[in-house]
């Protein structure tokens, strides 16, 4: 090979080393570039019986070695709003968090919310993702079991207190019940009841009669499950409570 060949050979390697040194540097520039934030709502809120506060779901995401200047939610209706503070972790993981927003005016009513949500970080410029949405504003039911029944009529009943609150505007359905189930030596003791929640948004409590289907109840433990549900916008929700009781004389 002449020394000029050799040359030419010397430069075209030298070359390709340069270019692929380049590429290579503009790739970990690349990987090396912080990801931005980013935040996304959910489609709908649920509303507290009292109308005093909904919650929302929002996906954020903060970038790592960021420091959090900002994340926060605001709802607004014609007759109320409200703006929450959440907080996430600059791990550059996506992760969902439930915001509860207080209004500062007038109770949230059941129906459409406008809402927008806002992430802002910095490193070394700050940087903003934000997020709007036209919420659905669903009820949310609250119900809950006394943690003891009153055994009636030898063991064919007992007596069980349910508390339950749901929004105005909601429909109190009479598929809500009280199912309780008592595993005995000698087979199931158990029995259904059903009941209509009141939605005015304050607490009930209503004294239910279970009648047994199968045996008879005994004092002791049982378990005790309640499907409290309504209906609003022509779709049903439920509230859900179980927990193990004493069935006492």
């Amino acid at each position: 090979m002449s020394t000029r060949r050799f040359q030419r050979a010397g430069w075209l390697a030298l070359t390709v080393l340069l270019v692929g040194l380049v590429g290579e540097g503009a790739t970990s520039a690349i990987a090396a570039r912080p990801r931005p934030p980013v935040v996304h709502l959910g489609s709908a809120a649920l509303l507290a019986p009292d109308g005093g506060s909904v919650s929302v779901e929002v996906i954020a995401r903060c970038p790592e070695r960021s420091t959090l200047v900002d994340a926060s939610v605001t709802v607004a209706q014609p007759q109320a709003t409200g703006r929450a503070s959440f907080s996430v972790p600059c791990d550059d993981l996506l992760r969902p968090v439930r915001v509860t927003i207080v209004s500062s005016g007038a109770p949230f009513t059941l129906g459409e919310a406008q809402a927008t949500a806002t992430v802002t970080v910095e490193r070394g410029k700050i940087q903003q993702a934000q997020d709007s949405e036209v919420l659905d504003v669903q009820p949310s039911v609250l119900v809950q079991l006394a943690g003891t029944a009153l055994l009636q009529g030898g063991g064919e009943a007992v007596v069980i207190a349910v508390t339950v609150a749901c929004p105005v505007g909601a429909i109190g359905l009479d598929s809500s019940d009280v199912g309780i189930g008592q595993d005995q030596p000698g087979g199931l003791a158990a029995g259904r009841a059903t009941y209509v929640p009141t939605c005015d948004g304050q607490p009930h409590t209503l004294t239910i009669t279970v009648p047994t289907t199968e045996g008879l109840f005994r004092a002791g433990s049982a378990l005790a499950t309640t499907f409290a549900a309504v209906e609003a916008g022509g779709d049903p929700f439920l509230g859900v409570d179980q927990k193990t009781i004493q069935i006492v004389t």
